[in-house]
C-alpha cells in the first residue's frame, strides 16, 4: 500500500479520485500532492507477526484538496492492500485521456480522516495557556474513554475465542473445534471502513459502469443555470469558476500553505 500511494505524488487529474463537485463551480481537478505514505501506528509493525489489531495510517500532504479525495484515495489503497487491485490501477485512474469517467467505487467511511496540520509562510502559532490546558484534558478524556471501550471489545472476542463452533459448515459435520482455532480466521476489520455492501463477487473497478463524465457534468449545470460555461469565462474576465465550498475546490494557488491529512 506504501509503494502504491507514492503514485498518487506529483501534480494530477484527480477527477478519478474525488466527488466532483461541478454544482459549485469545480471544473479543474489538478491537484498538487507532495508526500503521501502508509506507515505503522506503532514501531514494529514491519517485522512483527501479523496481527489484525495493529493499526496503520496513511498520511498525505498537499497544497489543496477536492471534495472526497482522500476518501477516495484511501478507498482505492484498501482495494490495493487487499489484492483485489494492482498498484497499476491508480496510474489508470490518474490518466484521465484513457479513462475520462470514474469507474463506480465505495469511498472510505468519513470518521477516520483527520486534517492535523496546515502551514503557512512567515507565521509561527502561539497557544494560549488557559486553551492548551482545556484541549489537553478534553482529548485526554476522550482517549480514555475510547480506551476502555476497545479493551471492552477486546476481550469480548477472546472470549468468543473459547466457544466451540462446528468443524466444518455444515452443524453435524466432522465434531467441534473452539473458534480461536478455526482455520482460516475471520479477520473482518477493514470492512467496517468502506461505505456500502460488499458484494459477494468482487468486479475490478475497469470493468464497473462509470459515472457521468466531466463535460456531461458541466453542460447539464449551465442548462440548469447553477453554473456559468467554462468557455464563457475564458471568453470574459479570464477567470476559472471557483468553488462555493472550502474542499480545494478553487483552481489552485502558488503554495502558500500546505494541508496534511491522515486516515
Amino acid at each position: 500500500m506504501h509503494a502504491a500511494a507514492q503514485r498518487y505524488v506529483g501534480t494530477h487529474d484527480f477527477r478519478n479520485l474525488c466527488k466532483m463537485d461541478v454544482a459549485n463551480g469545480v471544473v479543474n481537478f489538478q491537484r498538487t500532492i507532495l508526500s503521501a505514505a502508509v506507515t505503522w501506528v506503532e514501531r514494529g509493525g514491519e517485522t512483527g507477526p501479523q496481527d489484525p489489531f495493529r493499526l496503520c495510517q496513511f498520511e498525505v500532504t498537499g497544497q489543496a484538496f477536492l471534495y472526497h479525495q482522500v476518501r477516495c484515495m484511501m478507498a482505492i489503497l484498501f482495494l490495493i492492500g487487499q489484492r483485489m487491485e494492482s498498484p497499476e490501477i491508480i496510474d489508470e485512474l490518474l490518466d484521465v485521456e484513457k479513462n475520462p469517467r470514474k469507474p463506480q467505487y465505495s469511498m472510505a467511511v468519513e470518521f477516520p480522516l483527520v486534517l492535523h496540520d496546515c502551514e503557512f509562510e512567515n507565521l509561527q502559532w502561539l497557544y494560549d495557556r488557559e486553551v492548551q490546558e482545556f484541549n489537553v484534558t478534553h482529548l485526554q478524556q476522550l482517549w480514555a474513554n475510547q480506551a476502555v471501550k476497545t479493551q471492552v471489545l477486546r476481550n469480548m472476542l477472546r472470549g468468543l475465542d473459547a466457544a466451540p463452533v462446528a468443524a466444518g459448515k455444515s452443524p453435524g459435520s466432522g465434531g467441534t473445534v473452539l473458534w480461536g482455532d478455526a482455520k482460516p480466521p475471520l479477520c473482518s476489520q477493514v470492512s467496517g471502513f468502506v461505505e456500502g455492501v460488499k458484494a459477494r463477487t468482487y468486479k475490478p473497478l475497469l470493468a464497473r459502469p462509470k459515472c457521468e463524465g466531466l463535460e456531461a457534468r458541466i453542460r447539464h449545470f449551465v442548462r440548469r443555470g447553477r453554473i456559468e460555461s467554462p468557455r464563457g469565462r475564458e471568453a470574459g474576465d479570464q477567470q476559472p469558476p471557483e468553488s462555493k465550498r472550502s474542499h480545494g475546490g478553487a483552481a489552485e494557488q502558488p503554495p502558500k500553505r500546505v494541508c496534511v491529512d491522515v486516515e
